[in-house]
């Protein structure tokens, strides 16, 4: 064979560079021209994402199975803003459509922090007038759509809020928080709807989606249902809740009633409450503004810090009693006033005086000298002790996300904090609780359930069970002794018959128009220098006692707290006319 000349070889080579270059220039032509728009719309979803789907929320019920909060068909309005086409023009007039501040929607938005192309959620639960508008109106409003979805709906409404609590977008720490969220999920933000979130919310979705190179979904690959929540039942009884917002009424107030037996509360009143269905529809921030000016988002009976006045006295005494500094059967002499220091204190029926008292008659009348005296006598280590024991100055430790401890002073708290010394008029104005003292409106109650059971404090509680959607028991509360306080049964016993004599009063005696005895203390706490507050605290019967009723009105222009007897009457009556149904 004849070797190839140089020359031949670059011939040769020339050549085959020349039909590699045609050939690879053809595909290039084919991809580009010939397939180029088919892969171009393949370009455009050239990724797969994984998408969360909110699961429906487990229903609360009362102890009867009466609905308290459920989900329910809802119109939702939402914006894509990459769709306006006049963005001003668009929300100025939406906002006339669905009775919205133009910039409520615009706070709604940024607050939002989704891409242009999201949809984002600005208000739910659209009327069915609004809704008709928003669609007539639809080629005016490019970029602002109508979704069905379910929303959350209160029927008793602004009853029970404060207990219920509310709905609501997560916040960024929501999400930061549990992966669990999504944007546009809700999450609960007060009362039951937040404490039992876990059980309420269920189990999420997921969906398999193909997204383009913007992020909007083109395409449902795959996808696996999200699992409701569970249904939870409460302690409380609607009708008996109702009956116990009737006797508060417009006035700022508390009002409780609970089982001494395990704990449970059968209803619990806060007022100035809210209607918890404004936050599922959108509320403006006007109205906000008005709740927050009300304290209306502050549950009172375990967030508010109140003296307690005379309410406090069966303290003084048991402690008085169980140090020996008197006995069940000490008298003492009160005048219409005491002199401590250089400060005269005078009694609450000054300038008459009770006289020779023993301890029955001194917490029946509620003798202010009787008082000042033992607690003097007794002094502040020994009195705060056993508030303490009764649990003042703790949590109680329902299950509500927030409740406030109140405040057990003492020596070396005054001087941490007011940088004085503990002077006996600070005694004397502990022993009748006033002063630096303050509880709330539940650690009363859970008190006089200790003393209604002799010593013995159950865990306060508003859950009862959580049931699954297939019927089964997923929780059930196990009644919880909270505390077993070791005092004689004779000194509490003491306490009970001042207490009965003081319902058995002519003022008063409308208590036992149930049917049965009562025990019960008032008080009167004085806020500033002319505003009071009205308590009144009673359980019956006294033996075997069922029920623990308390009042508290706040700021009162009630002529005096025995003018709340026919409340809690009413209180006793519809409990005990429940009962025997």
């Amino acid at each position: 064979m004849k070797k190839l000349s140089e020359e031949s070889k670059e011939k040769l080579l020339y050549i085959i560079i020349i039909t590699l270059t045609i050939i690879l220039l053809s595909r290039l032509l084919y991809l580009q021209v010939l397939k180029g728009d088919s892969y171009l719309e393949q370009s455009k979803y050239n990724s797969v994402r994984m998408e969360d789907l909110q699961p429906i929320r487990g229903k609360i019920l009362d102890r009867n199975g009466i609905v308290l909060a459920e989900n329910i068909p809802s119109y939702d309005l939402e914006i894509v803003i990459e769709d306006l086409q006049d963005k001003d023009r668009e929300l100025t007039f939406l906002s006339s459509i669905i009775e919205m501040e133009k910039q409520d929607i615009e706070n709604i938005i940024e607050k939002a922090n989704l891409p242009i192309y999201a949809h984002i959620k600005i208000k739910g639960g659209l009327t069915e007038k609004e809704v008709i508008q928003i669609k007539e109106h639809s080629f005016e409003l490019p970029g602002i759509t109508v979704s069905t979805t379910s929303k959350r709906y209160y029927p008793f409404k602004n009853i029970a809020a404060p207990i219920i609590g509310f709905i609501g977008p997560p916040t960024k720490e929501d999400l930061e928080k549990d992966s669990f969220y999504g944007p546009n999920f809700i999450i609960g933000k007060q009362g039951i709807e937040a404490e039992y979130e876990k059980l309420l919310r269920g189990e999420k979705g997921k969906e398999v989606v193909q997204v383009d190179a913007s992020g909007r979904i083109r395409d449902v690959l795959d996808s696996m249902p999200s699992e409701p929540g569970n249904d939870i039942y409460l302690t409380i009884d609607i009708v008996l809740q109702e009956e116990l917002e009737a006797i508060i009424g417009d006035k700022k107030g508390v009002a409780i009633a609970i089982d001494p037996n395990n704990g449970e509360i059968l209803a619990m009143v806060s007022h100035p409450s809210f209607d918890p269905n404004l936050f599922v529809s959108g509320i403006s921030q006007q109205a906000l503004d008005k709740l927050y000016a009300e304290n209306a988002f502050i549950n009172r009976a375990v967030q508010g810090q109140y003296p307690p006045g005379s309410t406090f006295k069966p303290i003084t005494l048991i402690s008085a009693l169980n140090e020996e500094v008197i006995t069940t059967k000490s008298v003492i002499y009160c005048r219409n006033s005491i002199v401590v220091g250089n400060r005269r204190f005078r009694d609450w029926i000054y300038p008459s005086a009770f006289g020779y008292q023993n301890p029955v008659q001194a917490l029946a009348n509620s003798s202010d000298v009787f008082f000042y005296t033992i607690g003097l006598e007794t002094g502040i280590e020994k009195i705060t002790k056993y508030a303490k024991l009764f649990g003042l100055g703790d949590k109680t430790w329902v299950d509500l996300p927030t409740e406030n401890t109140g405040l057990v002073p003492s020596t070396q708290w005054k001087q941490e904090n007011i940088g004085e010394n503990w002077y006996p008029g600070d005694t004397a104005n502990l022993s009748v609780g006033q002063g630096y003292l303050l509880v709330t409106p539940l650690q009363m109650a859970i008190m006089y359930s200790g003393i209604a059971k002799n010593g013995i404090e159950y865990m306060p509680h508003f859950f009862l069970k959580a049931i699954s959607q297939e019927g089964s028991i997923i929780e059930e509360f196990t009644n919880s002794i909270l505390r077993k306080i070791d005092i004689n049964s004779e000194i509490l016993d003491t306490v009970k018959d001042g207490m009965k004599a003081l319902a058995d009063k002519s003022d008063m005696k409308i208590l036992s128009s149930y049917g049965g005895d009562v025990c019960a203390k008032t008080g009167t706490a004085e806020i500033g220098e002319t505003e009071v507050d009205h308590w009144l605290i009673a359980f019956a019967p006294r033996e075997e006692p069922e029920i623990v009723g308390l009042l508290l009105f706040e700021h009162s222009d009630f002529s005096s707290s025995h003018s709340l007897a026919p409340l809690m009457s009413d209180l006793l009556k519809k409990f005990f006319s429940i009962k025997s149904k």
